[in-house]
């Protein structure tokens, strides 16, 4: 069957609200990592729920780690995961795409799509079972296993317990140049003064390349006058990947705002991940850094200025 066919079938057993709680894992022959399902609800009207495969335990936990404390690590939307992701449409039709951290979705080439047939016609075997046993999935959780469906060198599939394994401790090194923080040592410092902060993923916006590199931006707004002071676009180096990103996001911070010609009395920003990264900075120059649920200025100014045409590569 073509994935179309079997997501036709996975949707008419109309069970999402019975799996979106739960994961189990894939394990096809030939490959080296196993795959995990997760189902999340689709985020637009015409989406109806998206299916995907995770690929290999760390990203399973980091998936997992990330839905408790969005904050976590560095992953801001389930696009940068890597995995195979089947998008079920609210018509029942359905499209495949490949997920790679820092790059555009794209459409699954043929081998990916032969890999993901095997495997979404497992999930549609799972989901059947569910239908008659709900706890099928936490089957093994006494074992301190997941669930999986396993198939051997004949082509044989199985149920066995996928032993879970302690997930890597996370850790973030973030670093700044003598000479950069001596600058600003030296600069005025301005303690009326505050901006704020912030560095996000924005859709719409990619690289010009054969295969688009997603864009996130860091922005900054004056904080009594809301001027933008700081827009700088960035996008993911292959070699360093996303930590590599946003461990240079403090650096960046502190080069951007030397140029300036001034230090400011404080630095507000609208997210965990920000306000864990910027505190480093914090022990080398005196501004107080603070957290907050919105920054209407700076929300504004992403809406303002996120225009794909500003994207220069």
């Amino acid at each position: 069957m073509t994935v179309d066919e079997i997501g036709r079938r996975i949707d008419g057993l109309g069970l999402w609200d019975a799996v979106y709680p739960y994961h189990w894992a894939i394990k096809p022959k030939g490959t080296v990592l196993p795959y995990f399902f997760a189902a999340v609800k689709g985020d637009r009207g015409e989406v109806k729920v998206r299916v995907l495969l995770l690929e290999g335990w760390q990203t399973f936990h980091d998936f997992v780690r990330t839905g408790v404390d969005r904050n976590f690590g560095w992953y801001s939307s389930p696009i940068e995961f890597p995995h195979f992701e089947l998008v079920i449409l609210a018509d029942g039709s359905s499209a495949l795409f490949r997920h790679d951290p820092g790059y555009l979705p794209a459409a699954a080439d043929e081998a990916g799509r032969s890999l993901c047939e095997r495997m979404l016609w497992e999930v549609f075997g799972v989901m059947m079972r569910i239908e008659s046993d709900r706890k099928l999935p936490l089957r093994y959780a006494d074992e301190k296993a997941l669930f999986a469906r396993v198939e051997d060198r004949r082509g044989n599939w199985t149920d066995e317990p996928l032993p879970i394994p302690d997930p890597r401790t996370h850790v973030e090194s973030v670093t700044f140049s003598k000479a950069e923080l001596k600058k600003a040592k030296d600069l005025p410092f301005a303690a009326g003064d505050s901006v704020e902060l912030d560095f996000r993923l924005v859709p719409g916006l990619a690289t010009k390349e054969k295969r688009p590199r997603c864009a996130y931006v860091l922005a900054g707004v004056d904080g009594s006058s809301g001027e933008n002071i700081i827009w700088n676009c960035i996008s993911v180096n292959p070699e360093t990947g996303l930590r590599g990103m946003w461990e240079s996001v403090p650096p960046r911070i502190l080069g951007l705002l030397s140029a300036r010609g001034r230090m400011p009395g404080e630095i507000k920003v609208v997210s965990g991940r920000m306000f864990r990264l910027m505190r480093p900075l914090c022990m080398e120059i005196p501004f107080r850094l603070s957290l907050h649920d919105r920054l209407p200025r700076l929300e504004a100014a992403y809406l303002a200025q996120c225009d794909p045409s500003r994207f220069v590569v």
